[in-house]
C-alpha cells in the first residue's frame, strides 16, 4: 500500500502547505514504509488603547460602530473588541500582517510552514496546529474573504493586505457565528477601508524607507486621489500602492543569498454615489498581487533549540517562491425606508496561490528506504478560488425600546488544489521521476438567513437573541498521477444544516459603566471525503464525510469610564467548549479528515486607557489564556489536559503616545512594549509533526514625527533591542531527523517616511 501515503498529502482532505500537512504525510509514508511500501463593523474608538498606537489627544471621540450590524458606540457593544486606526499603523511604520498583530493580545499569528508566504490566525487559543480549516473570519469592508472549505488552503492563507489607505482594522473577539457565519468561530478580522469624499478634493503621496539588520533596505511608495465627480452626490477614490521589502534570512547552500525578499503590490479603486438623501452606493474593484522569495524561517535543532548554520540562516535544496494575486469587486447599496434601513452587499473575488516547498530533509531519507533515490525533493502546489457573495439585510431604527434586524446570505465558491511531488538532481532540477501529482477540484454553496432582536426590559436592562440557520453543499474529487499515486477515488458529495445562536444580557450600573453576559456558538463546515475500497472485497474503508465542529462561548464583561472619561477601562472573562474538532486522520491506512475530541479554552482580557492630560494617551492591554484538551485524541497525539498548540498563556502590549505642538508644527511621539508568552507547535505525542516549543519574548518600538507645512515626516524604530522572537514553527519535515523551520521576526529595522498632501 505504498500509495496510501501519499493520499494523505495529496488528497482532497489535506494541505501540505500549511503547518501539519507535511507531518501528516510523513507519519503516514513511514507507517506505510514499515509494511513495505511506500459584517458589519466592529468597534472603534480612541478610547481601545491595544487597538490604537497613536490615539488623538485626551478628548474622548465617540465613533459609531456596527460590530452587531448596526451603528451604535463602541461603549454600547456587549463583546470584545478592538480596532487599530489607520494613521495609526502607518506612523508604526506597519505595513502588513505580522508587524501589527503583537499589538492584538490574544491573537496568534504564524506564517505558513518554513517557506512561502501563507499565513494563520487564531484567537483565544482555538487551534490545533495543523487547522483543517479557518477558524477566524477575514473581511475586507463587508465582504467575506477566502474559501470556507478545507480543500483550498483556507486556514493558511489569511489575507495579508497592504496597509494603504486602511480606515482601520478591526477586530471582534469569540465566535460571530450568528452574524457572520462559518469559520467565525474563534473572531473576525476585519479591514475597513476609507470612503470617497464627495464633497472635498484630495491627494496624498508618501514614501518610506527602512534598513534592517541582517538584511537590506525596504522601499514603498504610495500614492492616494480622492475626486468629486458632483459635489454632495459622487466621488470617485483611487489608492496606488508599491512595496519592495529586503528579507534578512541567508541560504548556506547557495553563498548566503537572501532568500526571503518580497514585493507586494496594489490598485484599489471606488465609487461612492448618493442619488438620493435616503441611499448610498459604493463600488469598488481592487487587486493586490504579493510575492515572495521564501518564508523568514531558519533551520533549527528541534531538541536543542538552536540554530544548526547559525543566526537567520537555512539550506535549501529547492527554491520555496510564492506568489498570491487577489482580486475584488463589490456593490453595497444602503437606503433608509423609514421603518428600515436596506442594505445589499454584493460581491466577486478570485485568489490565486502558487509555490513550492523544499520537502528534501524528509523525503531523501523516506524514499530512500524504499529504493527510490534523488538527491533532493520539492512540492509545488497551486491554489485558487472564486467566490460570489450575496447579502441582504434590513435594520430597524434604533429605538432603545424594540429593536430587530434580519438578514439573508449566499455564497458560491469554485476552488480546485493541485500538488506535485518532484524529484530533483543535484542542480535542483526535476529528474523526471514524479512521485505523485494531484489535484483536487471543489464546490461549496452556503444559504443561510439570519437575525437577532433586543428587548429593552427598562433604560438599565436590555436582553438579545439572535440565530443563524443554513445550508451548504459541497462536492470534490480528487485525480492523481505517478509512480506512487493511489487508485482512483470516485467523486463524492455531503450537505448539511447548521445552526447557531447568541444571547446577551446587558445591565447599565450608569451612562459610562455597563456589565454583560453573553453566550454564543460558533461552527466550521464539514464537508465530503473520497471513498476507499478494498480492491478484492470491495469493502468500503473509509467515511465519506465529516461532520462540523461547534462551539460555545460563555463570556462576561465589563466596560466603563471613569474620572471624567479619562481613564477607561474593559475587561472580558470567557469559557469555550470545543466539540466534534475536525483533525486530520488514518483510517485502514487512508488518510483524511474526522472528527473527535473536545477542548477547552477559558481566559480572561483587560485593556486600560488613561489621558491624563491634553495629547497624552497610555494603555495597557494583556489577556491570558488556558487551551486544553477536554479528552485524548490520538490522531492529534494529545491527551487530556495537553496544551492547544499556537497559544500563548499571556500577551500583553503596552503603549504610549504623546501629540504636541513643537514650534508651530504638530508634532507626536511615542512607543509601544509587546510582550507574547511561550507556545507549543503540536502535542507531546505527535507523530507526524514533533513537537517544539517557541520561547517567549518581548518588543519595543518607537516613533516620531512632525508636520512641516504641507510634509509630514515620520521616524521608526521596530524591534529596538534587536530581539530574535519566534513567532512560528514548521516540523513537518522534523519526523526522521530533520531539522525544525523557525520564523523568526525581523530583526532592529530603523524607518524613515515622508508624506505630502498635493
Amino acid at each position: 500500500m505504498k500509495y496510501l501515503t501519499f493520499q494523505r498529502a495529496l488528497g482532497p482532505q489535506c494541505n501540505l502547505t500549511r503547518p501539519g500537512g507535511g507531518s501528516m504525510l510523513a507519519a503516514l509514508l513511514v507507517a506505510s514504509l514499515a509494511h513495505g511500501g511506500v459584517r458589519a463593523e466592529p468597534a472603534t474608538e480612541t478610547e481601545s488603547a491595544a487597538a490604537t498606537p497613536a490615539a488623538a489627544a485626551s478628548d474622548v471621540t465617540v465613533v459609531s460602530v456596527t460590530a452587531q450590524r448596526r451603528r451604535e458606540p463602541v461603549r454600547e457593544v456587549p463583546l470584545s473588541v478592538t480596532v487599530l486606526g489607520g494613521e495609526a499603523l502607518e506612523q508604526g511604520g506597519n505595513k502588513q500582517l505580522k508587524d501589527f498583530v503583537t499589538l492584538l493580545p490574544g491573537v496568534d499569528y504564524s506564517q505558513a510552514g518554513g517557506g512561502g508566504g501563507g499565513s494563520q490566525i487564531t484567537m483565544r487559543g482555538v487551534s490545533t496546529g495543523a487547522q483543517v480549516g479557518p477558524t477566524v473570519s477575514v473581511y475586507v469592508d463587508d465582504v467575506p474573504y477566502g474559501s470556507s472549505t478545507a480543500f483550498a488552503g483556507g486556514s493558511t492563507l489569511s489575507l495579508d493586505l497592504g496597509l494603504f489607505d486602511i480606515e482601520r482594522i478591526e477586530l471582534l473577539r469569540g465566535p460571530q457565528g450568528t452574524l457572520y457565519g462559518a469559520g467565525a468561530m474563534g473572531g473576525l478580522l476585519k479591514y475597513v477601508t476609507l470612503d470617497p469624499d464627495t464633497k472635498s478634493q484630495a491627494a496624498k503621496l508618501s514614501a518610506d524607507v527602512a534598513t534592517t539588520e541582517k538584511g537590506g533596505t525596504s522601499t514603498g511608495v504610495q500614492a492616494m486621489a480622492n475626486l468629486p465627480i458632483k459635489e454632495g452626490v459622487a466621488a470617485v477614490r483611487l489608492g496606488l500602492y508599491k512595496r519592495n521589502e529586503a528579507g534578512y534570512i541567508h541560504d548556506a547552500n547557495h553563498d548566503m543569498r537572501t532568500i526571503d525578499d518580497s514585493t507586494m503590490q496594489g490598485l484599489r479603486a471606488s465609487l461612492l454615489v448618493t442619488p438620493s438623501k435616503d441611499t448610498t452606493l459604493r463600488f469598488t474593484a481592487q487587486t493586490q498581487e504579493s510575492k515572495r522569495d521564501g518564508g523568514s524561517a531558519e533551520d533549527v535543532d528541534i531538541k536543542t533549540g538552536r540554530p544548526l548554520y547559525g543566526d537567520y540562516v537555512r539550506r535549501l535544496s529547492a527554491d520555496e517562491p510564492f506568489r498570491q494575486k487577489y482580486d475584488l469587486l463589490s456593490a453595497t447599496i444602503e437606503s433608509e425606508l423609514g421603518w428600515a434601513r436596506f442594505h445589499s452587499i454584493t460581491s466577486y473575488q478570485k485568489v490565486d496561490t502558487n509555490g513550492q516547498y523544499d520537502v528534501s530533509n524528509l523525503y531523501v531519507p523516506l524514499l530512500g528506504q524504499a529504493g527510490i533515490n534523488n538527491a533532493a525533493y520539492s512540492l509545488p502546489y497551486t491554489f485558487y478560488t472564486r467566490k460570489a457573495t450575496q447579502e441582504f439585510r434590513l435594520v430597524s431604527p434604533s429605538s432603545k425600546r424594540f429593536e430587530w434586524l434580519a438578514g439573508a446570505f449566499y455564497t458560491r465558491e469554485n476552488s480546485s488544489r493541485s500538488q506535485d511531488l518532484l524529484g530533483l538532481d543535484q542542480a535542483g532540477k526535476p529528474d523526471g521521476a514524479l512521485i505523485i501529482s494531484s489535484t483536487t477540484p471543489s464546490t461549496y454553496r452556503e444559504t443561510a438567513l439570519y437575525g437577532n432582536a433586543t428587548v429593552y426590559l427598562s433604560d438599565a436592562v436590555d436582553v438579545t437573541l439572535g440565530m443563524r440557520y443554513g445550508r451548504n453543499t459541497q462536492a470534490a474529487y480528487s485525480t492523481n498521477i505517478g509512480i506512487l499515486a493511489p487508485p482512483p477515488a470516485p467523486g463524492t458529495s455531503s450537505s448539511e444544516n447548521t445552526s447557531t445562536y447568541l444571547a446577551t444580557i446587558r445591565y447599565r450600573l450608569s451612562k459610562s459603566d455597563a456589565v454583560y453576559l453573553r453566550a454564543a456558538s460558533g461552527y466550521r463546515p464539514g464537508g465530503p471525503l473520497p471513498v476507499f475500497r478494498n480492491p478484492l472485497t470491495g469493502e468500503v474503508l473509509t467515511a465519506s464525510t465529516f461532520k462540523s465542529d461547534t462551539l460555545w462561548s460563555y463570556e462576561a464583561g465589563w466596560k466603563s469610564d471613569f474620572l471624567q472619561k479619562r481613564l477607561s477601562l474593559e475587561a472580558a472573562a470567557y469559557y469555550i467548549d470545543w466539540k466534534d474538532i475536525q483533525m486530520f486522520t488514518s483510517v485502514a491506512g487512508f488518510s483524511g479528515i474526522g472528527n473527535a475530541s473536545k477542548a477547552k479554552s477559558q481566559g480572561v482580557e483587560l485593556t486600560l486607557t488613561a489621558r491624563p492630560m491634553e495629547g497624552l494617551n497610555l494603555s495597557a492591554a494583556i489577556s491570558a489564556v488556558d487551551a486544553r484538551l477536554k479528552t485524548d485524541s490520538a490522531d492529534l497525539g494529545g491527551r487530556a489536559g495537553d496544551r492547544l498548540p499556537n497559544s500563548a498563556r499571556f500577551s500583553a502590549a503596552l503603549q504610549a503616545d504623546y501629540r504636541f505642538d513643537y514650534a508651530g508644527h504638530e508634532s507626536y511621539v511615542g512607543a509601544s512594549m509587546s510582550h507574547v508568552g511561550d507556545r507549543l507547535t503540536s502535542f507531546a505525542a505527535s507523530q507526524g509533526m514533533p513537537l517544539y516549543r517557541l520561547p517567549a519574548f518581548t518588543t519595543l518600538d518607537l516613533r516620531a514625527g512632525t508636520a512641516l507645512g504641507r510634509y509630514r515626516l515620520g521616524l521608526f524604530v521596530r524591534n529596538l533591542g534587536n530581539v530574535k522572537g519566534q513567532t512560528a514553527a514548521a516540523t513537518t519535515l522534523s519526523p526522521l531527523g530533520g531539522p525544525a523551520q523557525v520564523s523568526i521576526m525581523a530583526p532592529r529595522t530603523l524607518g524613515l517616511q515622508l508624506s505630502t498632501e498635493l
